[in-house]
């Protein structure tokens, strides 16, 4: 799967590019535990929900899957339902193409 650091890269950018363009919102930390990474994610300045502006929402990932992501280079269809449920109260769902 590559060097921690590799991960964290992959994790990062295929993460925050998902929610930036599907909620208005960005990853703003990953960070990697024993057992699952922890992800924060915070509204963007376009996002229109409102929210204070402290409003942020965080899940985890375990580290299968991490695994699968830094493999595939991309999100599971899974993992997409699940972050567009964790980020239903911070989340702008931009319109699907």
């Amino acid at each position: 799967m590559g060097s921690p650091s590799k991960r964290h890269a992959i994790l990062f950018t295929t993460i925050d590019t998902y929610v930036r363009a599907r909620h208005h919102c960005f990853v703003a930390e990953l960070d990697f535990g024993t057992i699952d990474w922890a992800v924060c994610i915070r509204p963007t300045a376009e996002n229109t929900r409102p929210h204070d502006r402290f409003a942020c929402k965080y899940f985890r990932l375990s580290l299968e899957e991490a695994a699968e992501l830094c493999a595939v280079n991309g999100l599971a269809s899974s993992l997409w339902e699940r972050i567009d449920h964790e980020l239903r109260s911070i989340g702008d769902s931009a319109p699907s193409d």
